[in-house]
């Protein structure tokens, strides 16, 4: 780089370090000269030679400015309708002859900077109502006439309405316009040939009076320039007929050319937010990098509402005291009218040329925001120049459209959802409906985007309202505020997440780690940048940093303030297309993720006049939020605050989310925000031990993957707590089932779960060996090696189970864990069907009463205490489509009949996907083995400690998104090693894969191996195994005892019996009882009809010889001694007296594969399903 014949603008905010360093060596150089490449207007150095006579020709001209008036020329409020002493034109023009009668202002020149002729319903009504004729002048120049503005600039909003409109505007204004960055589009892509579509700059000589009397004719150059970003804004207006350059670069090439022409001073009106020191082409906001080119003596700059002298006050370079940048004096004078900037500059003619001396700048209000009073009255000529325009805009405004049955305000639309932007975003949803009716986007499912266009922008009175009853046209524009047409576009799920990612930006980053106030909002940021999506739901994390920056910049690459996005109750598909409904501004800009748009989609209609068509066709609207928003939760109650209109400490949430702290000197209210806490609940059910098992099918599954999944899951959330709903041991891995299941509650332990409940499988060994298992205690099989058990360390919970001797339960009923603040019960329950399904001696001492009434006893009694969060684990059934349709089972039943306050119920026993809501109660179950687990996420009130609102979704263990857990897999690695001479030795050989999947008839290939090992074992005539107990499958090649332990994991023993054949077909009724249970079987062919009558449902049994069975003969049988004890419904077996215990079944299994070296069991039609 040749760094010497760069411009010093090129380099002058890049350079400061450097600068500041130079000036400790070379002396008293000051940044802003430096910067600026030009001396300074105060304190500039003495010059060599012979001094000129001091305050010779000097002259004090005052140069007074106004910006974003917005049409506001009358101090009226056309939304409340009522007179506003806040803004208008009006107001501000009796400040402006105020200073010119001062001293200061008897040499002076009067602009404006733009953004005139729309922005409120005076300017549509002017645009769209009584349009402007030929030859008519706008009411903004009707007023501004009187005030003999010398010059102006175009804003962003003067293209709003169409180049047309606003030729036919600018050809009766009574100032010239200037405009040095836009220009016509010629189509050849050569800058060298563009033309201005405006006259770039204006000379103009000015009379003026030194302080010695003598008058001198200064000429005065004033150059224009508007943000770049109008041909995104207004791309349906704009395209073809204009382009825009660099706001920098084009003015900067104006300058030369009005020296030339004799310009003695030169001003920059510059539509252009201030920004910051960071050079960036075609900036948006680039005052600030205006102030450091060469020749520009003083900036007037608006656009985004703020003011200097005022704001800005940390930038370098900025002399907040004399209100200058870079030496350059700037005034920025707010919005509507409601400031005046004033900048009184004392110049100096030395060696024939007029230079800037010293300046101060200053703003001017028409309102005193502490005292709340008017500081000037209404010009009564401005008011009678518009009389008649301002009147006919009255009565347009107050025509009506329809009712609403309560109150309407924006008053807290930045921080939960609002009606205010549901009922815009409900009316573009409506409209593009019908305009996609039959078209091929009639199927995409369809988004509505909105903002919250007054929520404080223009200051603490700058709040929609409406109340209740009849709602009129200046109620629909006060909904909406602009003058937009309805666009909808197409994107992906993804770019779904980046535009609310854009809109989160909103918010200020709180720490959850600081006690002392925290501001919420971020005042940085556009408000008509907060876009709320309407059809999707989801959270934003505040406490995480922003992904983009005001203007769309990607500043934090790996953030996501954007939680639980879900479409229709699921997590949004990323790739799933969408048509989101929005406006031209929007969809012509490059907003994050809507600049990905694959398809973009103009309409003619306004927004407005679809909220107003809306409006008629429902007639009266109830102004409700569907809350598809809301903050993520929080680990603890924060000091966050937010500022609002002081009326919203009348309208205050009923929520109670919201506290009135009191009333700010900048005429703003300060509240309160509570944000909520969140809780995560994380749970398994039926887990079974299955330690080491995985589910190949889905490549999911292990202790180790799973542990990781829950450890990461937890880390997202210091309030989580881990939860079991049952059969967490039991027909378990013999990694686990060969050491008294020990090894998975040390690692349930160690994974730091919090509460469980009993599952059917818990009794398998008795209540004796589940107590020592829960409360611990030695067992002969581990002693020796693992010493005396500990136990679990977290609770066991059931509030059906009791001690049938004592009446007292077994566990407790229920446990209180106190989270951070928040005390959440939780109830257990077990099935209370269990005694039917487990062998009956284990359960002999214990009774199983009804799930809904131990609920609702203890959730009583939970309520007494003051908990408000109740959590339910309860190992019964449940299942659910994934969208959480067609919901059913015991465990569905149970939370339509518990208490409300009732919050979650976590469900196992089938191993089925769930997750619903019943009755506005959560219910999940995630499968089995530990291949998934339910993320429950809540949000708790902090004041009442109750559920706000919840969601939950059901995440798969898959081995391959994630690393193993290495704290875990050594434990497991321990455990394995330990039983590795067992689990590993070779028993069999299968050339196919055995399934234990039944077909629609109830027979399984995996079932079929079980049931003729058992025959093959005791040499009975026909074998009979429960469904329930057939564990698993085995993969095709070498069979290992580990594998057959799968398979057969209860260690239940084989009862030989002697029956009739009338007792075989009796058993065979029975597999119709509380649920259909075909049985696996051998030595027997059946057939059955499920239409038929309960007891009549066997239609044929036939031996494997073809002859049928005999009623009135004996057979011997086998079954085990689950099934012998009645176990699944059996209840004929329990009465059969003549029987024989054989060898364990899983012996049975084993020796039968070592027996057959090979085996490949297929379906083969053992039964038959008619009909």
């Amino acid at each position: 780089m040749d760094f010497l014949n760069k411009p010093l603008r090129k380099l002058g905010k890049s350079v400061v370090a450097t600068t500041m360093a130079l000036s400790v060596l070379a002396g008293p150089v000051s940044w802003q000269a430096f910067a600026a490449g030009k001396p300074e207007h105060a304190g500039k150095p003495a010059q060599v030679g012979k001094p000129e006579q001091a305050g010779k020709h000097e002259v004090q001209l005052r140069i007074l400015g106004t910006t974003d008036i917005h049409t506001h020329l009358y101090n009226y409020d056309y939304y409340k309708d009522t007179v506003s002493h806040e803004f208008g034109l009006a107001k501000t023009a009796t400040l402006i002859k105020q200073a010119r009668a001062e001293k200061e202002g008897k040499n002076n020149l009067l602009f404006d900077n733009g953004d005139l002729i729309q922005g409120n319903p005076l300017g549509d009504y002017k645009a769209k109502v009584d349009p402007l004729e030929d030859g008519e002048m706008h009411p903004v120049f009707e007023a501004m006439e009187l005030l003999d503005y010398d010059a102006a600039t175009v804003g962003n909003h003067e293209f709003n309405y169409g180049l047309d409109f606003l030729d036919e505007v600018l050809n009766d204004a009574p100032m010239p316009y200037v405009n040095a960055n836009v220009y016509k589009d010629d189509g050849d892509d050569n800058p060298d040939n563009d033309e201005n579509y405006f006259k770039p700059y204006t000379i103009f000589d000015k009379k003026v009076t030194d302080k010695n009397g003598k008058t001198h004719v200064i000429k005065v150059g004033v150059v224009g320039a508007v943000t770049p970003q109008i041909m995104q804004w207004d791309k349906a207006n704009l395209e073809g007929e204009v382009i825009t350059k660099d706001i920098v670069k084009s003015v900067e090439a104006q300058i030369p050319k009005m020296k030339e022409e004799g310009a003695d001073l030169i001003i920059a009106l510059s539509h252009s937010g201030i920004g910051d020191e960071q050079i960036v082409e075609m900036e948006e906001n680039a005052t600030y990098d205006l102030s450091l080119v060469d020749g520009i003596d003083a900036i007037i700059t608006g656009h985004n509402h703020l003011t200097f002298p005022g704001d800005f006050k940390n930038l370098p370079g900025v002399d907040p005291a004399n209100g200058t940048i870079n030496g350059v004096p700037v005034v920025m004078a707010g919005n509507w009218g409601n400031q005046l900037g004033v900048m009184d500059l004392t110049i100096a003619k030395e060696k024939g040329k007029w230079s800037v001396k010293s300046s101060k700048s200053e703003l001017r209000a028409i309102w005193d925001k502490v005292a709340k009073k008017p500081l000037v009255d209404a010009d009564p000529a401005i008011l009678e120049a518009v009389k008649e325009d301002h009147e006919g805009t009255v009565k347009y405004v107050n025509q009506p459209v329809g009712n609403t049955a309560g109150d309407i305000h924006s008053y807290f639309a930045l921080v939960q959802d609002d009606p205010s932007i549901q009922i815009v975003t409900n009316a573009q949803k409506w409209y593009v409906e019908k305009q996609v009716k039959g078209t091929p986007d009639e199927n995409l499912p369809i988004l509505s985007a909105g903002a919250p266009f007054k929520s404080g922008r223009g200051g603490a009175s700058d709040y929609t309202y409406i109340p209740a009853g009849t709602i009129a046209i200046k109620n629909v524009a006060d909904l909406y505020l602009y003058p937009n047409t309805v666009a909808t576009i197409k994107i992906k799920g993804s770019d779904v997440k980046e535009w609310l990612e854009m809109s989160a930006g909103q918010f200020n980053q709180i720490d959850e780690n600081r006690t002392e106030e925290q501001a919420l909002i971020n005042p940085n940021y556009p408000v008509y940048n907060y876009d709320v999506i309407d059809g999707v739901t989801y959270q934003i994390d505040v406490t995480g940093p922003a992904k983009y920056d005001k203007d769309g910049k990607l500043v934090n690459a790996d953030a996501s303030r954007i939680k639980n996005l879900q479409y229709n109750g699921q997590p949004i598909n990323l790739e799933q297309e969408f048509l989101v409904v929005t406006n031209n501004y929007r969809a012509t800009g490059t907003f994050p993720g809507v600049k990905n748009m694959t398809a973009v989609e103009m309409y003619p209609d306004e927004n407005r006049q679809v909220i107003i068509d809306y409006i008629r066709e429902v007639g009266t609207i109830d102004p409700s939020a569907d809350q598809n928003w809301s903050f993520a939760g929080v680990s603890k109650e924060l000091n966050v605050t937010f500022n609002s209109t002081p009326a919203a400490q009348n309208a205050l949430p009923e929520n109670g989310l919201v506290d009135y702290l009191g009333t700010l000197d900048s005429g703003f209210a300060k509240f309160q925000l509570h944000l909520p806490i969140g809780l995560q609940l994380l749970g398994i059910n039926d887990f079974h031990g299955q330690l080491d098992t995985y589910n190949q099918s889905i490549n999911a599954g292990g202790v180790e993957y799973l542990a990781a999944y829950l450890k990461k899951h937890e880390a997202e959330n210091p309030n989580t707590l881990l939860l079991h709903a049952g059969d967490v041991v039991g027909a378990s891995s013999p990694v686990s089932a060969l050491l008294q299941d020990e090894p998975t509650i040390k690692i349930l332990n160690e994974l730091g779960f919090d509460a469980g409940t009993l599952g059917n499988h818990e009794f398998d060994e008795g209540v004796e060996e589940m107590l020592r298992l829960i409360n611990g205690g030695s067992h002969p099989n581990t002693v020796e090696k693992y010493g005396e058990f500990e136990g679990a360390n977290f609770p066991y919970v059931a509030a059906n189970v009791l001690d049938k001797a004592t009446g007292e339960h077994i566990v407790e009923p229920y446990t209180i864990q106190e989270v951070n603040g928040v005390p959440v019960g939780i109830i257990g329950v077990a099935l209370s069907d269990t005694p039917s399904i487990v062998i009956p001696s284990a359960v002999q001492d214990v009774v199983f009463t009804d799930e809904t009434e131990a609920i609702n006893t203890y959730t009583e009694e939970l309520k007494q205490q003051g908990v408000e969060t109740i959590v339910v684990l309860a190992h019964n059934p449940s299942f659910s489509k994934p969208d959480g349709s067609g919901a059913g089972e015991e465990l569905v039943e149970i939370a339509k009949n518990v208490d409300d306050e009732v919050d979650v119920l976590l469900g196992g026993h089938n191993h089925a996907y769930t997750n619903t809501v019943v009755d506005g109660k959560i219910v999940v179950q995630s499968y089995s083995s530990g291949t998934a687990f339910s993320d429950v996420d809540l949000l708790i009130h902090p004041k009442t400690k109750d559920v706000m609102s919840g969601s939950a979704a059901i995440v798969s263990t898959f081995r391959d998104k994630i690393e193993p857990d290495a704290e875990i897999k050594a434990m497991l690695d321990r455990y394995v090693d330990d039983v590795a001479p067992i689990l590993n030795e070779v028993i069999g050989y299968t050339p196919n894969y055995i399934s234990r999947t039944a077909n629609a008839a109830g027979e399984s290939a995996m079932g079929n191996l079980i049931a003729d090992a058992m025959r093959w074992q005791t040499g009975t005539d026909f074998a009979f195994m429960n469904s329930g107990g057939v564990r698993g499958d085995i993969n095709e090649g070498e069979i290992t005892w580990k594998e057959a332990f799968t398979v057969q994991p209860f260690g239940n023993d084989l009862v030989k019996m002697n029956v009739t054949g009338a007792q075989i077909k009796e058993l065979l009724e029975q597999q119709w009882g509380s649920k259909v249970r075909i049985m696996p079987l051998s030595g027997l062919k059946v057939t059955y009809d499920e239409t038929r009558a309960a007891g009549d449902r066997i239609v044929s049994v036939v031996k494997n010889d073809g002859t049928p069975l005999a009623m009135d003969q004996k057979y011997s049988i086998t079954v085990n001694n689950y099934m012998a004890g009645g176990g699944d419904g059996y209840a004929i077996l329990a009465t059969i007296t003549d029987r024989t215990i054989d060898v364990v079944d899983l012996d049975a299994l084993v020796n039968y594969l070592k027996a057959h070296e090979s085996v490949d069991p297929k379906v083969e039609g053992r039964v038959t399903k008619l009909n």
